[in-house]
């Protein structure tokens, strides 16, 4: 969310958002540009020649971050796991760490993060983390899959930050775009403070509905978070009928969010929440997490269709 937490202090040096290496797809008029540097998604062209992620700038440095192993921050930048601390800095560190392309295509790209004693200064599980991307006739699939090589459970967060561009169409006023929900979402609506989960809670008469008319005023306090969330798709859309489907499987919780003067739009399936504000526990006790067992796998995914009018 907000680019105002600093980055893993042990990280620093090592990594450098202007590597740039890119891998670019094509299929049915689509173009998918995706980063080596934290597998990330940099752009996404129609066959209308349209652009519809946005292109970094001085408002958020990023296109579509990954977030993993942690999703937003903790209380001091610290993770506490078996009564020992580890530094482990905003959004986690898979966001600023070169994958191995392991499989590629015209069409499509698998790009893996192991552990490594970089990694297991930060947190201290092994683990492999799988990022597909595969273009289809109307967009592209996401994948990410996360394996427990290890001897103990783990536990993660996990979660995608795509920021699409807001508005769709460049004539058209922010105002007049809209998100769909597939089902009502009368449910717990939650915000942060400096990227940590407050004990409020919220609600939003027309989220009850399933339906939002964007606006910057929603976002002045912050991301969006909807957890335990009823939808799995969600339509955002313009007034000439440009839209953005999404369809996920495997999240529970999304955030929409867009910074002052952003002009981008980002919606955020995660697997996991913010660590809450003052929180002081250990890793492994959290119930909003992912947990998984020795050997075991798990898989969570979306996909990105484009409409036009």
């Amino acid at each position: 969310m907000g680019p105002n937490v600093p980055e893993e202090q042990s990280l620093r040096g090592r990594v450098s958002l202007s590597a740039t290496r890119r891998i670019v797809l094509s299929r049915d008029g689509f173009e998918l540009a995706v980063a080596i540097r934290g597998a990330e998604m940099q752009s996404f062209i129609g066959p209308d020649g349209h652009e519809y992620l946005w292109q970094a700038g001085p408002v958020w440095p990023r296109h579509a971050p990954i977030l993993f192993p942690a999703i937003c921050r903790h209380p001091g930048d610290v993770l506490r796991i078996d009564n020992r601390e580890y530094p482990l800095g905003h959004h986690g560190f898979a966001r600023d760490l070169d994958f191995e392309v392991t499989d590629q295509g015209p069409d499509h790209l698998t790009l893996t993060l192991n552990d490594s004693p970089c990694t297991s200064r930060h947190y201290p599980f092994p683990f492999r983390l799988d990022v597909s991307y595969r273009l289809t006739k109307s967009g592209v699939l996401v994948e990410f899959r996360v394996h427990n090589p290890g001897p103990r459970t783990a536990p993660f967060g996990i979660g995608s930050h795509p920021a699409f561009k807001w508005p769709l169409d460049p004539a058209a006023a922010a105002e007049e775009h809209t998100v769909l929900f597939e089902r009502p979402e009368p449910g717990n609506i939650r915000r942060t403070h400096d990227n940590l989960l407050l004990p409020e809670v919220f609600r939003n008469p027309s989220l009850a509905s399933g339906q939002l008319k964007l606006g910057p005023e929603h976002f002045i306090e912050g991301a969006i978070i909807l957890e335990a969330l009823r939808s799995s798709a969600l339509q955002y859309r313009s007034p000439s009928g440009r839209s953005i489907r999404l369809r996920w499987s495997g999240f529970t919780d999304l955030a929409l969010w867009s910074p002052p003067k952003g002009r981008f739009l980002c919606i955020e399936p995660w697997r996991g929440l913010p660590a809450p504000r003052d929180w002081s526990g250990d890793e492994g006790s959290r119930p909003d997490l992912e947990h998984l067992s020795p050997k075991e796998t798990r898989s969570y995914g979306y996909r990105i269709d484009i409409e036009t009018p």
